[in-house]
């Protein structure tokens, strides 16, 4: 119990607001670990690139789209790689398929900033 006047020493309580959480396995692995994606890496001496077993021009957005998003919150090697030159490529090739799929792309973002780690955050915002 304290007199009036004192001063009491109370210590600091973290909220925990920009701790990182932990990052659960994301869709994308789980379809490339599958090999449902129609993708794989072309191994170029030290360059990397990724090979479409289909044209991404005829790829269901609506299916792809949202996997590859949900992949950029990956942080080992292939499944980053992967998530990230995908979602490139499908947006640099996508034109009029990507505004009706934006939408679906929500969920995915959200759960990649609210990890909350600097590198899965960065990446993201590099791709929006």
């Amino acid at each position: 119990m304290t007199r009036l006047g004192e001063d009491v020493e109370v210590p600091a309580v973290k909220a925990g607001a920009y701790s990182k959480r932990k990052i659960p396995a994301s869709e994308f692995r789980r379809f490339y670990d599958r090999g449902d994606l129609p993708i794989k890496v072309d191994h170029q001496g030290c360059l990397n690139k990724i090979i479409w077993k289909v044209e991404p021009e005829k790829l269901d957005y609506h299916h792809y789209l949202p996997i590859f998003f949900d992949g950029l919150r990956e942080k080992a090697d292939p499944y980053r790689f992967l998530a990230i030159m995908g979602v490139t490529s499908l947006l640099e090739r996508g034109s009029n398929k990507i505004l009706p799929v934006i939408p679906q792309l929500v969920i995915p973002i959200k759960t990649a900033l609210n990890t909350r780690d600097f590198e899965v955050i960065i990446t993201m915002i590099k791709v929006l």
